[in-house]
């Protein structure tokens, strides 16, 4: 009779603690929220570099600050509407250099190609080497978008 109720008792603990171990697993594709440089921002899975680490592309951010993350730094998925915290100091350094040189200028009033139609935007931020924030006159922040000269003109 022992030997019969060995394995329900076990099989009990193991139901209990096994959720306690497991750790959330994150595909290529994820949207989720990391530490970085002491905040948290939106970013996406681009691929996995090992069993516990992730390439991730910042949302709104220029490519060049994609990294490799450990797991810990990744917070959890994204839920809901995400506010974007300031950009971390060194974007923000980059940003200004590149301000220095770049054509648009915060403030600036601009067209958009968005799926092949120009829509009316306004330049809210300088993220690179004539790489800009926008939003989109009319429509709501979780619109905004990161654009290269290709997709931008004056008005």
């Amino acid at each position: 009779m022992f030997s019969v109720r060995l394995p329900s008792i076990a099989l009990a603990i193991l139901f209990v603690l096994a959720p306690a171990g497991c750790k959330r697993r994150y595909d290529v594709g994820d949207e989720v929220l990391v530490d970085w440089e002491k905040n948290t921002y939106p970013a996406v899975i681009l691929e996995t570099a090992g069993p516990t680490k992730f390439k991730v592309h910042y949302k709104g951010y220029d490519p060049i600050w994609d990294e490799v993350v450990p797991r810990d730094r990744i917070k959890g998925p994204v839920e809901g509407k995400v506010v974007h915290p300031e950009p971390p100091p060194k974007v923000r350094a980059k940003a200004l250099q590149a301000a220095q040189t770049n054509i648009y200028k915060i403030g600036d009033r601009v067209r958009v190609e968005w799926h092949g139609t120009m829509y009316p935007a306004i330049v809210v931020g300088i993220v690179g080497q004539e790489r800009y924030r926008i939003h989109f006159e009319g429509y709501g922040d979780e619109w905004d978008d990161t654009v290269g000269l290709n997709r931008i003109q004056p008005r």
